[in-house]
């Protein structure tokens, strides 16, 4: 079962993600002097990797309504493996300084593992919830005492902690939304959802066109 409001909303975050890459690769390009550790541009990317990984959780609830489907849960989880490991070889050759260990699609594999069983124990998912919010926002207990014991810089660093909260809150919150007439029945983008249906695709090929076409450009230019 699909839903035009969970692909509108994915395909969204397609369009966010590119654009937030192709200003990252100007900078490094040095076509542009943007500060991104700070403001606008230290929030976008984390605004992106909510809404992905809220899109898995809500989900989650159409693939597991009815209990975990496993054989659909394994063929995803291999194709998300392989699409994983294919952007941490591909950083590392690359950056080999700051390769992708555990990124926003090491995330979603995990938090999808995670969350499947979780589905028709709401309780539990919300206990979760709280505990991970509260961890995190009252007692500090933050994403940079994970960073820090890896010691290790990344382009993209979304560990399951605390990140597996947006996964758990999609979980939550999807059944409400697939019940809601007025977002089930909205206007469907269909751009939209064409990127946020074949979003891992866009998601593998995206960067290397984006980075290859300013390597290229730089290089015609200089020479």
């Amino acid at each position: 079962m699909r839903s035009n409001f969970l692909d509108a909303l994915r395909g969204m975050a397609v369009v966010w993600m590119i654009i937030f890459h192709a200003s990252y690769d100007l900078k490094m390009f040095h076509y542009i002097d943007w500060n991104f550790s700070s403001g606008f541009w230290y929030a976008f990317p984390r605004v992106i990797a909510f809404t992905f990984l809220f899109c898995v959780g809500v989900s989650l609830n159409y693939a597991h309504a009815s209990g975990i489907n496993v054989k659909a849960l394994m063929k995803r989880s291999i194709k998300l493996a392989a699409a994983a490991l294919t952007v941490s070889i591909g950083t590392y050759l690359v950056f080999p300084s700051q390769w992708v260990y555990f990124g926003t699609l090491h995330c979603i594999l995990v938090g999808s593992l995670l969350g499947a069983p979780l589905v028709k124990r709401r309780l539990l998912a919300s206990i979760f919830l709280i505990l991970i919010l509260i961890g995190q926002y009252i007692l500090n207990y933050d994403i940079k005492w994970v960073s820090s014991i890896l010691q290790r810089p990344s382009l993209d660093f979304i560990p399951i902690y605390p990140w597996f909260w947006a996964i758990l809150l999609g979980i939550l919150l999807g059944p409400y939304l697939s019940r809601n007439s007025l977002i089930q029945n909205m206007k469907s983008n269909q751009v939209l959802n064409f990127m946020g249906r074949h979003s891992l695709k866009i998601y593998l090929l995206h960067q290397p066109l984006i980075f290859g076409c300013l390597w290229l450009f730089s290089f015609l230019v200089s020479s």
